[in-house]
């Protein structure tokens, strides 16, 4: 074998390895740059989520001085009504109580969207599904369902178990509030678009119930998608969600 020969192959590898390697590295170099760019977003999503939730806040706190002072008014109002009608003599007649009228059981969707930067197709939906028990007992047989239209639009992810994971040593994890509520609950996902699912718990009096959850939509059908909510307490009585999740772009 000629050594020059031998030689020059030897050389060729070497620039032909060292070419692979710079290409490694800018690769390296590339994927370092989107990790960097992903945990930018996040961050960045975070903390829009975290300003919508409180300007929601504000807004509710707001309200409910401006309300507080409206009561307070009208009560004023009120005692001195009464207090000049009994100065002038003339009999003051019963004032009936007014009842408050109030639904014992309702739930509602508090979330926000995320519109995708330029050139990325994903909206996202940050939320929470709260179930209000405004009675005086317990909430013992409640189900959920979530139906999402059209179907197969909308990927929600949420911490909800199956209860059958749940019979060993994992039944009293206190981080588990939901379950599924049916066996086939992943066909009724992909057939129906239905999520059904219930506490792991009784709701207690007076207390809420949270679901905390996260959608993606990746295609927009007919430009339209919609999430509703119901209730199914004592498989009999339905109630719908106070309001729904409706997107139109």
């Amino acid at each position: 074998m000629d050594p020059n020969s031998e030689l020059f192959r030897v050389k060729q590898q070497v620039i032909f390895y060292r070419a692979e390697i710079a290409q490694y590295k800018n690769r390296i170099n590339e994927l370092d740059r989107m990790v960097e760019k992903e945990i930018v977003r996040n961050k960045y999503l975070q903390e829009k989520i975290r300003k919508l939730n409180s300007e929601k806040i504000a807004v509710f706190q707001e309200e409910i001085k401006r309300l507080h002072k409206k009561i307070m008014e009208l009560e004023v109002q009120l005692e001195e009504e009464r207090n000049m009608l009994d100065n002038s003599g003339e009999a003051v007649p019963a004032v009936e109580s007014i009842k408050e009228e109030k639904e014992d059981f309702y739930s509602y969707f508090n979330y926000s969207v995320i519109l995708p930067p330029e050139g990325e197709d994903t909206i996202s939906i940050y939320g929470n599904f709260m179930v209000v028990n405004n009675g005086d007992v317990p909430l013992e047989e409640m189900v959920v369902c979530f139906k999402v239209k059209p179907v197969g639009a909308v990927s929600l992810s949420a911490k909800i178990m199956d209860p059958n994971l749940l019979n060993g040593p994992g039944r009293d994890r206190e981080d588990i509030e939901w379950v599924w509520a049916v066996e086939d609950w992943r066909e009724r996902i992909i057939k129906d678009g239905e999520y059904w699912f219930k506490p792991k718990k009784r709701i207690y009096d007076f207390s809420v119930l949270n679901l905390e959850s996260t959608a993606s939509i990746k295609e927009v059908y007919n430009n339209r998608v919609s999430i509703t909510g119901i209730m199914l307490i004592n498989q009999s009585i339905t109630i719908k969600a106070l309001n729904n999740i409706k997107i139109s772009l």
